[in-house]
């Protein structure tokens, strides 16, 4: 047990340490500190989404009598959530740590080892499901539990049921992870096969958040087939409603007991499975894995920064979860205005009835931006290139020419969706040239600002000693703060509209934030290539 617990923490330490936990003096502290801050942004984020749609929800479900069909649905997208999270992480850290052969060679059952990796992320689904649930517990209790005497009980039921939750989305991470750790292993093209699934799996979780409304006007009208469904595919979730509400035989304890069992069986016995054979996995993946970390050949460009930038493309669009995870925006951006246009004749009645095309121009360029935000490579491309940045250190390259590309990449793979999703919704609605002219050019200068800051972070909060990528591209601080300091950006452009920038007119703030924005990335350059270019050497 002792060697378990100790194999936890390890574990558990390296997928925290992608987030600079670490006191000290000086640098160590600002690390620590933006290390805390991403944390403090992960604990906010599910607590506002889960808050905002279980009392959506709940107060819905109360109207006809089913508040408590909240905390099943709830406990649903509490999983998919924390499967999309940890899926690509149970691959890395299970099936794709570097020290999984050491740790195999210590005196350690196979067992012991990749159950110690295993509830690490186990550990990571506990926090955010946790966190998922809190605000959907407090909606049932709100609208019906506390009427109907349940405060205290409900609480103690909760703390019973909630650690078995996480335990299915860890089932089938691990599952999921072994599968994608296999097939990549065998892939020649295993980039652009992740990144088609990827954008189908993006395409279809775009237009299901589409058709939101929908589905609970449909969940409505159909509460007597929710119920029965909960127990019959939806079993395990059945259950847990049971549990927490007390319905059923024995105030639902043996409801409680069928929920923990029917988590914890496969959960182990997959564990199991994987462990006695873990070191063979282990050799099978490793002889079919080639990485091209320090594969040298020659690059056809015209000079060093072509190069670089071909480089930098490559190793962009060569790595799954580098593209999905920082280019997943760009799939909604299009996607987003591909559907705009098709809905074009619904859309046109309610746009007039909110006072025309020019009146929503200021929501569409927020939304744009917004998504605009949640694309930014160039937060994570130096971290990306590991123990191997020696390699572009001791080539006859300038700092700058390194940063132009990676700076250069990150806005394209930007500004390109951006401005893509601009000409589609002024072909399909027609808003005033000027207009159209001044959202996609500060669209433009946002995607350049965002690739400089996001440099800047990188710069600050490099990770180059991360197991895999995965960890690098979603859990580092580097990753969260360059992605909600543009969207803190984007926000604060909405207090500047509000405050009196609609009073020179929607072309006239674009040209006037679009400068702003020229301003703030030049002054982000000019510290990378001075303090930034000394901070490289360093690395």
């Amino acid at each position: 047990m002792r060697k378990l617990w100790v194999l936890l923490k390890l574990n558990f330490r390296v997928m925290m340490q992608a987030f600079s936990l670490r006191g000290g003096a000086g640098k160590s502290r600002r690390k620590a500190a933006s290390g805390f801050g991403a944390l403090a942004v992960m604990t906010l984020f599910p607590l506002y989404l889960s808050g905002v749609c279980s009392f959506s929800f709940t107060e819905m479900f109360a109207e006809h009598g089913a508040a408590e069909l909240t905390l099943p649905i709830m406990a649903v997208l509490a999983c998919v959530v924390s499967l999309m999270f940890t899926l690509m992480a149970a691959s890395g850290l299970v099936f794709g740590g570097r020290d999984s052969d050491l740790m195999l060679t210590l005196p350690v059952p196979a067992f012991t080892v990749v159950l110690g990796k295993v509830l690490a992320l186990y550990l990571e689904n506990l926090i955010f499901c946790g966190l998922w649930m809190l605000p959907a517990s407090a909606a049932y209790l709100v609208y019906a539990g506390l009427s109907a005497g349940q405060g205290a009980l409900f609480c103690a039921r909760l703390a019973a049921a909630l650690p078995f939750l996480p335990l299915l989305p860890s089932t089938l991470a691990l599952l999921g992870g072994w599968g994608i750790a296999y097939a990549s292993g065998r892939m020649r093209h295993k980039a652009a096969v992740g990144a088609i699934v990827g954008v189908i799996a993006g395409m279809a979780l775009l237009a299901g958040s589409m058709q939101i409304n929908r589905t609970l006007e449909m969940l409505l009208r159909n509460v007597d087939s929710v119920r029965q469904n909960l127990y019959t595919a939806l079993l395990p979730f059945g259950l847990l409603l049971d549990a927490l509400t007390g319905t059923g035989p024995g105030f639902g304890l043996p409801a409680l007991g069928g929920y923990i069992l029917i988590g914890l069986v496969p959960f182990f016995a997959l564990v199991w499975g994987i462990g006695t054979q873990y070191q063979r996995i282990l050799s099978r993946l490793a002889g079919h894995t080639l990485r091209g970390d320090y594969k040298l050949h020659g690059v056809k460009a015209s000079g060093a920064f072509a190069a670089l930038l071909r480089k930098e493309s490559r190793r962009y669009f060569g790595t799954t979860s580098y593209v999905l995870n920082t280019g997943f925006g760009a799939v909604m951006l299009l996607g987003a205005a591909v559907y705009a246009l098709a809905m074009r004749g619904q859309a046109l009645p309610m746009i007039a009835a909110l006072g025309g095309v020019r009146a929503v121009m200021p929501l569409t360029l927020l939304a744009v931006c917004a998504t605009q935000s949640t694309i930014n490579p160039a937060c994570v491309s130096l971290s990306m290139e590991g123990k191997t940045l020696w390699l572009l250190k001791e080539a006859p390259v300038l700092p700058r020419t390194l940063f132009s590309a990676k700076a250069l990449l990150s806005a394209l793979v930007s500004a390109v969706p951006a401005a893509g999703s601009v000409a589609l919704l002024w072909a399909g609605y027609a808003p005033a040239p000027w207009d159209a002219l001044g959202m996609l050019a500060l669209c433009v200068c946002f995607a350049g600002f965002s690739a400089v800051f996001g440099l800047t972070v990188n710069l600050l909060l490099p990770r180059m000693d991360c197991d895999n990528d995965t960890i690098i591209v979603k859990q580092s601080a580097s990753s969260l703060i360059g992605v909600f300091g543009s969207m803190l950006t984007v926000g604060l452009g909405a207090l500047l509209w509000a405050a009196g920038g609609r009073a020179l007119g929607f072309a006239g703030f674009c040209a006037l934030a679009a400068a702003l924005l020229l301003l703030a990335a030049a002054a982000l350059w000019r510290w990378i290539c001075g303090r930034g270019a000394q901070i490289l050497q360093a690395l």
